[in-house]
């Protein structure tokens, strides 16, 4: 019964950082869309957006409003690190029972 068990932990540890990569991947997706209906409903002029990252001054200079959208709340990093420290907390599981548990000897009653 101890193989099982560390076979799931490690798979258990490679959707952690599957699905932490899926959760990133739906932020980006998610503001990226939200810019383009802000641009399409008119509430943000992409002319203005396009002269702010050309010529704006240097606080705005370069200035890239999908990419602080995708920076909104720090979403990507807490989710790589999140998946990262659950996925970590499944490979110790596994080394817990690797190392602690032992092989049961058989009842010779």
């Amino acid at each position: 019964m101890k193989w099982p068990i560390i076979i799931l932990n490690v798979l258990t540890a490679c959707a952690f950082f599957l699905l932490g990569g899926m959760a990133a991947a739906a932020h980006r997706v998610h503001s990226y869309s939200t810019y383009k209906e802000f641009i399409f409903v008119g509430a943000v002029d992409e002319q203005k957006l396009k002269t702010l990252e050309l010529q704006g001054t240097p606080p705005t200079r370069g200035y890239d409003m999908e990419a602080r959208m995708r920076q909104i709340g720090n979403a990507e990093e807490n989710f790589h690190f999140l998946a990262a420290l659950a996925a970590g907390a499944c490979i110790a599981n596994a080394m817990a029972f690797f190392f602690l548990v032992r092989k049961r000897e058989p009842n010779t009653q």
